[in-house]
This record gives structure tokens, C-alpha cells and sequence, in this order.
């Protein structure tokens, strides 16, 4: 009896362990795009060009404007296309409203498109030359955990990560 006691308290320790871990990893994660836009509106400001971020339901990527349009930044290893760690959701609620997130990825060149610019990137989120952010509401969940993320950025641009109780 008493070893079928021990063995229950010990799952249940278990159990609690994998879940914590998940809630740190989940919280890593929306520390890192929070660390990621903030140098993404310093770089901005140096280089004078205007940014987005294309998000996905489980993957973001940085996007830079040019005379052709909205392209992905891919000569900067920092600024790369991310994947979320499996199980990781991303929800976007921008001026209130949450905001319906497809994949970034480019879709099947044998597909037809009616429009050109179909498989154009399009941002998300607009990082501005002079450092500000558009205000928005960043939810990372997870199925394994309870616990939550949010990762908030104000009119000014101001960029905070919360755990919503």
C-alpha cells in the first residue's frame, strides 16, 4: 500500500515538473520575440528602414520594405524566420480585435493565384524607421500548460512580457 502511495505522489510530481518546464520554455520564447522586436526598432532607427513582422499561428518571421514591396530579411541571421516550439500557440490581437493568423510559409508555386502578389509577405505587426511599434496584444499558450504569455506593446512602443492570472 504504502509503495502504491509513493508511486501516485511520484507521477504527479512528475507530471507537475514536465508542465513547469513547458511554462519556462513558453515564457523563453515570448522573451525572445519581445528581445527580437525591441533590436528590430533599433535597427530601424539606424538604418532608416521600415520593418514588419509576419506571424503565424506557431512561427514569425521580419520583413523589410523596399522600392518592390515587403520582402522577409534574410541576409541577417538574427532577425531569420522563427519556429515555434511544437505545441506553441500564437494568438495576435491588434487595436482590440484578434486578428485571424495564417502560416508565413510561401505557398505551393503549382497552386493558382488570382492576384500577383498573393504570395507576397504581408505584415503583421509594422516596426517604423523611427523605432515605433504597432500597439498590439502577442497571447503564447500551450496545450501542456495552464500557463500563458503575453507579450504587449503600447502607442509608444513600449514592449512588456505579463502571465495573465
Amino acid at each position: 500500500m504504502v509503495v502504491l502511495i509513493i508511486g501516485i505522489v511520484l507521477s504527479f510530481a512528475v507530471l507537475s515538473l514536465g508542465g513547469d518546464r513547458r511554462g519556462e520554455e513558453l515564457g523563453r520564447e515570448a522573451r525572445q520575440f519581445t528581445e527580437l522586436l525591441r533590436l528590430a526598432a533599433e535597427q530601424t532607427v539606424m538604418r532608416g528602414e521600415e520593418w514588419g513582422v509576419q506571424i503565424g499561428v506557431d512561427d514569425y518571421r521580419f520583413l523589410v520594405y523596399t522600392d518592390k514591396g515587403w520582402a522577409v530579411q534574410e541576409d541577417d541571421d538574427l532577425f531569420r524566420a522563427r519556429t515555434l516550439t511544437e505545441g506553441t500557440e500564437l494568438q495576435v490581437e491588434l487595436e482590440g480585435r484578434e486578428i485571424v493568423l495564417g502560416g508565413t510559409a510561401p505557398a505551393d508555386e503549382d497552386k493558382e493565384t488570382d492576384a500577383e502578389d498573393a504570395d507576397a509577405p504581408k505584415p503583421t505587426l509594422f516596426i517604423l524607421s523611427s523605432g515605433e511599434i504597432s500597439p498590439f496584444v502577442a497571447r503564447f499558450a500551450a496545450k501542456e500548460t495552464e500557463q500563458r504569455f503575453e507579450v504587449k506593446a503600447d502607442a509608444r512602443g513600449a514592449l512588456t512580457v505579463e502571465t495573465p492570472e
